[in-house]
């Protein structure tokens, strides 16, 4: 039996996926983001991304802290280093010159502009054990995932799309669909006053 050392041990990366069969596109994830990072509540500054694929497909879209990251090797000014332990992607404002390199090379979408400090905003996780972007979906559907589970969660949502679709369309099934709607409804506007209260004691209203 081969015993690896720790230092051989190298775990899988996480980072912030959405289950499409779950997430909803409210954007409070959005909302959550801005008040921890920004201490705003402008969600154009929020380094999580709601993205409406179909009416009724939506997700939400942040940095996967790629190995041998593409944003770090086309950074022009060295101003984009990557946690070893994390693989969080730190941007130093200093360096940064907003040339848009990073932004072209990244091939989620998931480098945000500020052009307030002239620099580029990265997920960073929120420095905590549960980011705040989960802590906050109505719906849970974002939770840390590494590649490899988001593949075959992936797979797993469609089904569950499809599914919820055919049940509908095949069955006539709205009454389920309509108490489910009702429900996410209740959830979404309990996260929404648990938010705003986090906001004023934050500071940001």
């Amino acid at each position: 039996m081969v015993v690896m050392s720790t230092a051989q041990v190298q775990v899988a990366r996480q980072f912030v996926s959405a289950d499409m069969a779950k997430c909803i596109g409210c954007g409070i994830c959005e909302l959550a983001c801005v008040i921890q990072n920004e201490k705003s509540l402008d969600a154009t500054k929020s380094r999580i991304k709601v993205i409406h694929m179909t009416p009724l497909a939506c997700t939400a879209v942040t940095c996967r802290f790629c190995e041998d990251a593409p944003c770090i090797r086309a950074c022009p000014r060295n101003a984009l280093t990557q946690s070893e332990e994390t693989g969080v992607i730190i941007v130093d404002d200093e360096r940064c010159d907003l040339c848009g390199w990073c932004i072209e090379a990244c091939p989620y979408g998931a480098i945000v502009v500020d052009p307030e400090r002239n620099t580029v905003l990265i997920c960073n996780l929120c420095g905590e054990e549960e980011p705040k972007c989960i802590e906050f979906c109505p719906t849970e559907a974002l939770s840390l995932s590494t590649e490899e589970e988001l593949r075959k969660a992936m797979f797993s949502s469609m089904a569950s799309l499809f599914s919820e679709v055919r049940q509908v369309v095949d069955r006539g099934a709205w009454q389920t669909l309509f108490a489910k709607a009702i429900d996410v409804e209740k959830k979404v506007e309990e996260k929404f006053r648990e938010l705003a209260r986090w906001a004023k004691e934050s500071g940001v209203l």
